[in-house]
């Protein structure tokens, strides 16, 4: 029994022997933790969930923005496109039809050049849209073609809205509305004199195509936005957006379909960088901001 005593005495030694010492039990200072979140440029109330973004100052009234977009230089020339069917129709009496990737008059203004509004808030805020947006926001409009050509080559229009997809050619088109983002896809058959109903049901970030399969070089853009803050320029190039939120900062993108977003620009005579397309305003209140935007032609050479 003595000899056993002694046995288990040495195992219980051995064992201790070779027992490692725990590390100490870590302690977080809330404190420091808060420190080190905001020297990151985060608050002191941020959880692991995060945390909402505080919300931007309210608009302190109402603004206009217009102007122009003219080229600097010589256009590229427009290409022919090929119509292949339907001659009698989509090209009448052997006229040449010519892409509209970029028309520019003999001013030198720049037709289809689409602004909108970036910045977001709450569709239909009172504080950011003007009531005289309200009868607009759930408007039915047309969108026709004609000759084999959609007569909006950049067209515009709400999430909110309805469009009527006109056909008042004596031939039938297949409109394809590729849509993009939240903006639904649209693929319709209309025979001539008839039309479709188009719901987008959501903004697309950026302009998508819209073309015909039955008359394959038929094309355009469109783009859906949620607010009403976008504009199309006229054949001149000129453009005007009202009632715009003031006193806030804004933010716009502008693109060109030949060109893609403008970024290299000279407005009111000073050459401004546009990072992909995006222009920042802040409007003062009743007040018009004019914005003369010329674009060298090598933006328009790819």
């Amino acid at each position: 029994m003595k000899w056993i005593a002694l046995q288990l005495a040495s195992v219980a030694l051995l064992i201790a022997g070779c027992a490692r010492p725990l590390p100490p039990v870590e302690r977080v200072d809330v404190n420091n933790v808060n420190a080190l979140r905001t020297a990151l440029g985060g608050g002191a109330a941020d959880n692991a969930a995060g945390s909402a973004a505080a919300p931007a100052a309210d608009p302190t009234g109402w603004a206009a923005i217009k102007g122009s977009f003219k080229i600097n230089g010589t256009p590229p020339p427009r290409e022919p496109v090929p119509v292949s069917k339907d001659q009698e129709v989509c090209s009448p009496g052997g006229k040449q039809v010519l892409d509209e990737k970029l028309i520019v008059d003999s001013t030198g203004g720049i037709k289809d050049v689409v602004l909108f509004l970036t910045t977001k808030y709450k569709a239909g805020d009172p504080k950011w849209e003007h009531p005289d947006y309200a009868a607009q926001r759930e408007a039915t409009l047309d969108y026709d073609q004609k000759n084999c050509i959609f007569l909006n080559h950049m067209f515009a229009m709400q999430s909110s809205q309805k469009l009527k997809v006109l056909n008042s050619d004596p031939v039938g088109h297949n409109t394809n509305i590729t849509g993009g983002g939240k903006a639904a896809a649209s693929n319709n058959n209309i025979p001539s004199g008839s039309y479709s109903m188009y719901l987008p049901g959501g903004e697309s970030p950026e302009p998508f195509a819209v073309a015909c399969s039955i008359h394959p070089w038929m094309s355009a853009r469109m783009i859906v936005r949620d607010s009403p803050y976008f504009a199309v320029t006229k054949p001149d190039g000129s453009f005007e957006i009202k009632n715009v939120p003031a006193g806030v900062p804004l933010e716009f993108r502008v693109w060109q379909e030949k060109a893609g977003y403008l970024q290299e620009v000279s407005v009111n005579g000073k050459a401004e960088k546009w990072n992909k397309g995006r222009l920042k305003l802040t409007l003062a209140p009743d007040q018009t901001t004019e914005l003369t935007v010329v674009v060298d032609a090598a933006a328009f050479a790819k």
